[in-house]
Protein backbone atom coordinates (compact mmCIF):
# COMPACT_ATOMS: atom_id res chain seq x y z
CA UNK A 1 0.00 0.00 0.00
CA UNK A 2 2.82 2.38 0.94
CA UNK A 3 4.65 1.42 -2.25
CA UNK A 4 1.59 2.25 -4.37
CA UNK A 5 1.21 5.57 -2.51
CA UNK A 6 4.86 6.44 -3.34
CA UNK A 7 4.19 5.76 -7.04
CA UNK A 8 1.10 7.95 -7.00
CA UNK A 9 2.92 10.83 -5.28
CA UNK A 10 5.87 10.51 -7.70
CA UNK A 11 3.50 10.56 -10.67
CA UNK A 12 1.66 13.65 -9.31
CA UNK A 13 4.98 15.48 -8.75
CA UNK A 14 6.21 14.63 -12.29
CA UNK A 15 2.88 15.75 -13.78
CA UNK A 16 3.01 19.02 -11.79
CA UNK A 17 6.62 19.72 -12.92
CA UNK A 18 5.69 18.97 -16.53
CA UNK A 19 2.65 21.28 -16.28
CA UNK A 20 4.70 24.12 -14.73
CA UNK A 21 7.43 23.65 -17.35
CA UNK A 22 4.85 23.88 -20.14
CA UNK A 23 3.33 27.04 -18.66
CA UNK A 24 6.76 28.68 -18.29
CA UNK A 25 7.64 27.75 -21.88
CA UNK A 26 4.43 29.35 -23.17
CA UNK A 27 4.95 32.46 -21.00
CA UNK A 28 8.50 33.13 -22.20
CA UNK A 29 7.98 32.04 -25.80
CA UNK A 30 8.27 34.94 -28.26
CA UNK A 31 5.22 35.51 -30.44
CA UNK A 32 5.59 34.36 -34.00
CA UNK A 33 6.58 37.04 -36.44
CA UNK A 34 3.99 37.62 -39.14
CA UNK A 35 5.26 38.62 -42.53
CA UNK A 36 2.89 40.73 -44.59
CA UNK A 37 3.45 40.49 -48.33
CA UNK A 38 2.05 42.91 -50.86
CA UNK A 39 -0.95 41.57 -52.73
CA UNK A 40 -0.77 40.93 -56.43
CA UNK A 41 -3.88 41.75 -58.42
CA UNK A 42 -5.20 39.05 -60.68
CA UNK A 43 -5.84 39.57 -64.34
CA UNK A 44 -7.34 43.06 -64.25
CA UNK A 45 -8.55 42.83 -67.83
CA UNK A 46 -10.59 39.74 -67.01
CA UNK A 47 -12.11 41.47 -63.98
CA UNK A 48 -12.92 44.57 -66.03
CA UNK A 49 -14.92 42.71 -68.66
CA UNK A 50 -18.65 43.07 -68.77
CA UNK A 51 -19.78 39.60 -69.75
CA UNK A 52 -22.90 39.85 -71.82
CA UNK A 53 -23.60 36.31 -72.88
CA UNK A 54 -22.32 32.79 -72.24
CA UNK A 55 -22.26 30.39 -75.16
CA UNK A 56 -22.92 26.67 -75.21
CA UNK A 57 -23.14 24.93 -78.57
CA UNK A 58 -22.94 21.46 -80.05
CA UNK A 59 -21.84 21.25 -83.68
CA UNK A 60 -21.55 18.40 -86.14
CA UNK A 61 -18.33 18.33 -88.12
CA UNK A 62 -17.74 16.98 -91.61
CA UNK A 63 -14.34 17.91 -93.02
CA UNK A 64 -11.55 16.64 -95.26
CA UNK A 65 -7.83 16.88 -94.44
CA UNK A 66 -5.02 15.18 -96.39
CA UNK A 67 -7.45 13.03 -98.41
CA UNK A 68 -9.17 11.78 -95.27
CA UNK A 69 -12.75 12.52 -94.21
CA UNK A 70 -13.81 12.98 -90.60
CA UNK A 71 -17.27 13.07 -89.11
CA UNK A 72 -17.41 14.20 -85.48
CA UNK A 73 -19.38 16.15 -82.88
CA UNK A 74 -17.88 18.95 -80.79
CA UNK A 75 -19.38 20.57 -77.70
CA UNK A 76 -18.36 24.21 -77.39
CA UNK A 77 -18.47 26.81 -74.65
CA UNK A 78 -17.43 30.43 -74.58
CA UNK A 79 -18.61 33.98 -74.13
CA UNK A 80 -19.30 37.30 -75.79
CA UNK A 81 -17.94 40.08 -73.60
CA UNK A 82 -16.88 43.73 -73.71
CA UNK A 83 -13.70 45.23 -72.30
CA UNK A 84 -14.63 47.92 -69.78
CA UNK A 85 -11.17 49.48 -70.10
CA UNK A 86 -11.97 50.43 -73.71
CA UNK A 87 -15.20 52.26 -72.92
CA UNK A 88 -15.32 55.81 -74.28
CA UNK A 89 -16.95 57.76 -71.44
CA UNK A 90 -17.94 61.42 -71.46
CA UNK A 91 -19.16 62.32 -67.97
CA UNK A 92 -19.18 66.12 -68.39
CA UNK A 93 -22.61 67.65 -68.02
CA UNK A 94 -25.73 66.20 -66.52
CA UNK A 95 -25.76 63.05 -68.72
CA UNK A 96 -23.03 60.42 -69.04
CA UNK A 97 -22.41 59.27 -72.61
CA UNK A 98 -20.73 55.93 -73.24
CA UNK A 99 -19.75 54.21 -76.50
CA UNK A 100 -19.87 50.42 -76.41
CA UNK A 101 -16.53 48.91 -77.59
CA UNK A 102 -15.97 46.00 -79.94
CA UNK A 103 -17.16 42.62 -78.70
CA UNK A 104 -14.73 39.92 -77.59
CA UNK A 105 -15.92 36.55 -78.91
CA UNK A 106 -14.36 33.46 -77.36
CA UNK A 107 -15.33 29.95 -78.45
CA UNK A 108 -13.52 26.88 -77.10
CA UNK A 109 -14.00 23.16 -77.04
CA UNK A 110 -15.91 22.45 -73.86
CA UNK A 111 -13.97 20.85 -71.01
CA UNK A 112 -16.77 18.45 -70.18
CA UNK A 113 -16.48 14.73 -70.81
CA UNK A 114 -16.84 13.63 -74.46
CA UNK A 115 -16.61 17.22 -75.76
CA UNK A 116 -14.90 15.90 -78.91
CA UNK A 117 -16.41 12.71 -80.24
CA UNK A 118 -15.17 11.25 -83.52
CA UNK A 119 -17.95 9.24 -85.16
CA UNK A 120 -16.07 8.03 -88.25
CA UNK A 121 -12.94 8.64 -90.34
CA UNK A 122 -12.17 7.36 -93.82
CA UNK A 123 -9.29 7.68 -96.29
CA UNK A 124 -10.55 8.75 -99.73
CA UNK A 125 -9.17 9.08 -103.25
CA UNK A 126 -6.91 6.81 -105.30
CA UNK A 127 -5.22 4.02 -103.35
CA UNK A 128 -7.29 4.91 -100.26
CA UNK A 129 -7.29 1.26 -99.18
CA UNK A 130 -3.49 1.47 -98.70
CA UNK A 131 -3.62 4.46 -96.35
CA UNK A 132 -4.70 4.72 -92.74
CA UNK A 133 -8.18 6.00 -91.93
CA UNK A 134 -6.97 7.36 -88.60
CA UNK A 135 -6.49 11.13 -88.13
CA UNK A 136 -3.33 12.37 -86.43
CA UNK A 137 -3.55 14.91 -83.60
CA UNK A 138 -2.24 17.62 -85.94
CA UNK A 139 -4.95 16.80 -88.50
CA UNK A 140 -7.66 16.87 -85.84
CA UNK A 141 -6.34 20.26 -84.64
CA UNK A 142 -6.58 21.64 -88.19
CA UNK A 143 -10.21 20.52 -88.29
CA UNK A 144 -10.90 22.07 -84.86
CA UNK A 145 -9.41 25.44 -85.85
CA UNK A 146 -11.76 25.56 -88.85
CA UNK A 147 -14.72 24.64 -86.60
CA UNK A 148 -13.93 27.55 -84.27
CA UNK A 149 -13.79 30.08 -87.12
CA UNK A 150 -17.03 28.71 -88.61
CA UNK A 151 -18.80 28.81 -85.23
CA UNK A 152 -17.79 32.45 -84.69
CA UNK A 153 -19.06 33.39 -88.18
CA UNK A 154 -22.35 31.66 -87.35
CA UNK A 155 -22.72 33.78 -84.18
CA UNK A 156 -22.58 36.90 -86.36
CA UNK A 157 -24.92 35.58 -89.05
CA UNK A 158 -27.62 34.15 -86.76
CA UNK A 159 -28.03 37.34 -84.69
CA UNK A 160 -26.37 36.12 -81.47
CA UNK A 161 -23.78 38.92 -81.53
CA UNK A 162 -26.51 41.49 -82.24
CA UNK A 163 -28.48 40.26 -79.20
CA UNK A 164 -25.35 40.26 -77.00
CA UNK A 165 -24.61 43.88 -77.94
CA UNK A 166 -28.23 44.87 -77.26
CA UNK A 167 -28.06 43.20 -73.82
CA UNK A 168 -24.71 44.89 -73.11
CA UNK A 169 -26.18 48.35 -73.85
CA UNK A 170 -29.04 47.71 -71.40
CA UNK A 171 -26.80 46.19 -68.67
CA UNK A 172 -24.16 48.89 -69.00
CA UNK A 173 -26.76 51.66 -68.77
CA UNK A 174 -28.14 50.22 -65.52
CA UNK A 175 -24.67 49.60 -64.07
CA UNK A 176 -23.31 53.07 -64.86
CA UNK A 177 -26.43 54.89 -63.64
CA UNK A 178 -25.73 53.30 -60.26
CA UNK A 179 -22.09 54.40 -60.41
CA UNK A 180 -22.55 57.98 -61.64
CA UNK A 181 -25.95 58.69 -60.04
CA UNK A 182 -27.14 60.50 -63.18
CA UNK A 183 -28.67 59.53 -66.52
CA UNK A 184 -26.52 57.39 -68.80
CA UNK A 185 -26.82 57.02 -72.57
CA UNK A 186 -24.96 54.07 -74.09
CA UNK A 187 -24.57 54.18 -77.85
CA UNK A 188 -23.68 51.20 -80.01
CA UNK A 189 -21.93 52.26 -83.24
CA UNK A 190 -21.90 48.68 -84.58
CA UNK A 191 -25.10 46.88 -83.46
CA UNK A 192 -24.37 43.88 -85.71
CA UNK A 193 -20.82 43.57 -84.34
CA UNK A 194 -17.50 43.76 -86.11
CA UNK A 195 -16.30 40.36 -87.28
CA UNK A 196 -12.54 39.96 -87.67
Amino acid sequence: MIKALKYIITFVIIAAIAFLGWQLYRYFQRPEEIEVLPTKPGDVKEMARLCSMDIYNEVSVLDTVNSKVIFAVQKQSGSISFDMENLQIDDTGDTVRIVLPREIVEVYESNEKNAWEVIDTKAIGPMAFLRSNKFTTAEENRVKSKIKAKSIRRLYSNGTIRQARKDAVRNLSQLMEGVYRKPVIVTDPTPNGTPK
